[in-house]
């Protein structure tokens, strides 16, 4: 009866969280978009385009989403668990898909391509909020620009970045990029992480851990900052691919301009 009270009280404060208890909280999310995409302009032939504001209240929905509740358990949607590999690839593939459904003549999809682009700008944003990107050493400009170029990866699987304690980073942690794990047995959170590796941190329930997610976190101003120009980055891959630059249609898609 202990045990079956234990998991209960566990499960009652897993779902009372908040969904974004395991990334950037929401309203950070959302004010890193906000923040970037009203001041983001394109410029063709003297002529400006900007986001109007409903592409930018969709795109917003699309990054709040990917934190619901079942998305928490995929390591691909938020660089956890040392999933650079799927991660990296999660963000090329919704990038390219963005800029085929608003450039496709046949099939043009501007709202489909909004959600693309918002939930593959929660993943650009995470990387810095879980990783320890800030904790080797990079200043609030130094960005990883391989994110929505190439598929890239981090510490072996083996090897231990949290050698001492979960909670702190040490070891090949200290030179090589990894990212905390959080795990659960079945429903309830549990403060295990893999032997010698990182854990992202649980509010509540084990709060030590790697991950920057509010300003209450060591180091949340710099990956909040990187985050903000690493959107930034990753709009000026879409809008310079050689699909989109000087293609009007397409940018007014995207942008849903519709005059």
């Amino acid at each position: 009866m202990k045990i079956f009270l234990t998991c209960l009280l566990a499960l009652a404060l897993l779902l009372g969280m908040p969904s974004s208890a395991f990334a950037f909280k929401v309203p950070i999310h959302e004010e890193i978009t906000r923040e970037v995409f009203e001041d983001f302009q394109v410029v063709v032939e003297g002529e400006t385009f900007k986001f109007t504001d409903y592409a930018i209240d969709q795109i917003v929905k699309a990054n709040k989403d990917t934190d619901d509740l079942p998305n928490q358990f995929n390591t691909e949607m938020h660089f956890d668990g040392e999933d650079f590999s799927g991660g990296s690839n999660r963000v090329m593939f919704l990038k390219e898909r963005t800029i085929t459904k608003v450039t496709d003549p046949q099939d043009p999809q501007g709202t489909s391509a909004r959600n693309d682009l918002g939930t593959a700008l929660h993943t650009v944003q995470d990387f810095y909020a879980h990783s320890n990107w800030v904790e080797l050493g990079h200043s609030s400009s130094d960005i990883n620009t391989k994110i929505g170029r190439e598929v890239f990866s981090g510490a072996d699987k083996n090897t231990a970045t949290c050698p001492n304690d979960p909670g702190i980073l040490g070891g090949a942690g200290l030179t090589e990029l990894t990212s905390g794990y959080f795990t659960f047995i079945g429903v309830v959170p549990s403060c295990d992480v893999p032997e010698g590796k990182c854990r992202h941190g649980v509010p509540i329930v084990c709060p030590d851990g790697l991950n920057k997610d509010d300003n209450s976190r060591p180091g949340f101003p710099t990956a909040r900052a990187l985050a903000v120009k690493a959107t930034e980055d990753f709009l000026n891959q879409i809008f310079s691919d050689s699909r989109m630059d000087g293609n009007v249609d397409a940018i007014k898609l995207l942008m849903r301009i519709r005059n």
